[in-house]
């Protein structure tokens, strides 16, 4: 009979040929992302981009656990006046983000009162929401393909235990200041084993993956690697989920002869220098478009109608009256300006007709 892992504490402590072969790829990876994020900082288009990708960072993070919802579904979704169980999860992401960042933000360390905060967050009226929201399972819970516990792929830990593990983690994340530090790795590599970890710890009845999943920005806001929540890894983890979920499993040692977390951190460290190269690309092709579209235009209701669709690049009037400020019939000539240009192009509704940036949502999908 299958029986829970018996996960080891950390820290996790590495060979020096092993922690070499780390920071070759550290030092790519760190400099790729001061490059991003210095030109995040003097960029036109930076608060509208990190919306957008703080929302396709929520998509593809709850399509990783199933969802079938998409960034234009959630683009319209903000159109809506019915939302589905799906749409609701991806809302909870974002706000659950969004709860973590502002307590980073104003200084507060990653600690567990803020990870069972943002799992309320999380869990909100979603699909298997609970009075467990917020609350460390009290229940032996398992991972794999069936409800049938024989079936699973992993057993976590006991629940009993999960007050321990996350009192570990903890001391991981933050360190103890009564004691001197003892693992001096560098953020990045912690970042990989503090997302392995707490999903093999999987202290919730659900959303453990979105959970471990925003404990990556965090602590790369924390570590100051970035300055604001632009950097997200989902992306790639969902273009490689298998792999994903199979190094994972391996630093659990399963279907391995020993645990692997080699394996798993060059995988992690390997997905952000993509990552970043992908956000780079992203911003800059949207600076580029939008310096396009700028050049066309000859008012200052033009620009600023162009500018709020780099913010809602699927939008109506009304959304773009509370987003400018602007009167319905400027905006509408407006908008019939940049449909004339071909920069945008809208729906045959008679009334309420919508508006699409198609260019800008290619550029954040890619």
């Amino acid at each position: 009979m299958k029986t829970p892992y018996n996960l080891p504490i950390l820290p996790i402590e590495f060979e020096e040929k092993t922690e070499l072969a780390f920071y070759k790829k550290v030092v790519i990876a760190s400099t790729k992302l001061e490059k991003l994020k210095e030109k995040l900082h003097y960029s036109l288009v930076n608060k509208s981009f990190m919306e957008l990708i703080t929302l396709l960072e929520s998509v593809q993070s709850t399509r990783i656990e199933g969802t079938q919802v998409t960034f234009g579904d959630m683009l319209k979704d903000e159109l809506e006046d019915t939302h589905g169980w799906e749409e609701q999860e991806v809302r909870n992401y974002q706000n659950a983000l969004r709860l973590g960042f502002q307590e980073i933000k104003i200084g507060y360390p990653l600690r567990e009162r803020l990870i069972r905060n943002m799992h309320k967050e999380l869990m909100k009226n979603a699909r298997l929401s609970s009075s467990a929201a917020g609350e460390y399972r009290k229940i032996q819970n398992f991972i794999g393909p069936t409800n049938n516990i024989k079936d699973a792929s992993y057993i976590p830990p006991e629940p009993q235990t999960m007050a321990s593990y996350m009192a570990n983690l903890e001391k991981y994340i933050n360190g103890n200041p009564y004691e001197e530090e003892i693992d001096e790795l560098h953020p990045l590599i912690k970042c990989a084993i503090i997302h392995a970890q707490f999903e093999s710890i999987h202290p919730f009845l659900d959303g453990n993956g979105r959970m471990g999943r925003i404990l990556i920005v965090l602590y790369l806001l924390q570590s100051e690697l970035i300055e604001l929540p632009f950097f997200f890894l989902s992306e790639e983890l969902e273009a490689e989920k298998y792999k994903y979920y199979a190094l994972l499993n391996g630093v659990r040692g399963i279907g391995k002869d020993k645990i692997d977390w080699e394996s798993w951190i060059h995988f992690f460290l390997d997905a952000t220098i993509r990552m970043a190269d992908r956000q780079y690309d992203k911003l800059n092709a949207a600076e580029k478009l939008f310096e396009r579209g700028r050049s066309q235009l000859s008012t200052m209701s033009e620009v600023t109608v162009w500018s709020a669709m780099f913010a809602h690049p699927i939008t109506n009037v009304p959304q773009l009256v509370r987003e400018t400020e602007l009167s319905p019939a400027t905006i509408r000539k407006n908008l019939n300006r940049l449909i004339e240009l071909n920069l945008i192009f809208g729906d045959d509704r008679k009334r309420n007709r919508r508006y699409y940036f198609y260019d800008l949502i290619s550029i954040i999908q890619d």
